[in-house]
This record gives C-alpha cells, structure tokens and sequence, in this order.
C-alpha cells in the first residue's frame, strides 16, 4: 500500500514538473557585506552576479546549488570593488565558469592580480564591458537586468 502511494506521489510531481511555466529565478546569496545573486535557469544553467567580499561565497554556492553542480555559466562582476569583486577568484578556483564578465575599471591591485591569476589557471574566456555598463539576461520571452539591485524571486517565461 505505501510503494503505490509512493509510486502516484512521484508521479504527481513528475507531471507537476513536466507542465509547470519555465521559470527564472534569481537567488540573493548571503555573503558577509557584500553583493551576490544567482540566477538559475531551466536546464541547469546558472549565472553568478557579484561574487562578494570573501570566500564565503563558495559556502553559499554550495547551499543554493545542488551538490553535483560545479559549472557556472557565467560570473559578472559590474564593479571592482571588494564588496563585489573580493570572493571572485575563490569561485574561479572550486566552479568551472564559462566566462568570466567584468567591468573593465581596475580595482585594487591586489585582488586585479588575485583575480587575474585565478582566471588564467582556470583557462576561462574574459569579457569586458564599459564601466557602469548593465547587461540584461535574455531568455524565452524574458528580459532580466543584472544588477545588485536585481529583486530577488522567481520569474515566469508565460
């Protein structure tokens, strides 16, 4: 009797799953006093906005992805400020990142040459943008501005 209540449970939620609108969600990640937001969308895909002071970044990471995700598809760091810019090379270090997007204003010397060195043992693609420039994420029909001052939520694609 419980493996057939166990058996239409699964597939309550299979089919919950299989027929739910494509969302979007954007996740603020606590990072001491610092800036850090995840988007996740559907298929795995993650985007990482700010990376924070410190290396707490890759505890929350750790908390807001599942175990066997180590891939982000993208880290954008807006400005090079610690706040935001500080966790960036502990995140190139334990997550394998496809491209690394980052204002080209120079920050501290020490944390350009951290973060340089993290990026060039992780062999990952750099793009830079102007400073204070925005990106928008486009995906399906929606379009999502990344920013610090992204609100936190989920987004549907309908």
């Amino acid at each position: 009797m419980l493996s057939i209540i166990a058996l239409i449970g699964a597939n309550v939620y299979l089919c919950a799953a299989l027929f739910a609108a494509p969302t979007v969600e954007v996740e603020a990640l606590k990072v001491g006093n610092g800036n850090a937001l995840l988007v996740k969308v559907p298929g795995g895909r993650a985007v990482l906005v700010g990376a924070g002071p410190d290396a707490s970044i890759v505890r929350a990471l750790g908390g807001a992805l599942p175990p066997w995700q180590r891939h982000l598809d993208a880290l954008v760091i807006l400005t090079p400020t610690l706040g935001e810019a500080g966790g960036a090379p502990f995140v190139l270090e334990r997550y394998y990142v496809g491209t690394l997007v980052r204002s080209s204003e120079q920050g501290a010397p020490t944390r350009e040459a951290a973060l340089a060195k993290a990026a060039s043992a992780a062999k990952v693609r750099i793009s830079e943008i102007p400073p204070a420039a925005g990106l928008i994420l486009h995906y399906g029909s929606l379009s999502l501005p990344l920013s610090a001052s992204t609100t936190p939520g989920t987004y549907s694609l309908k």
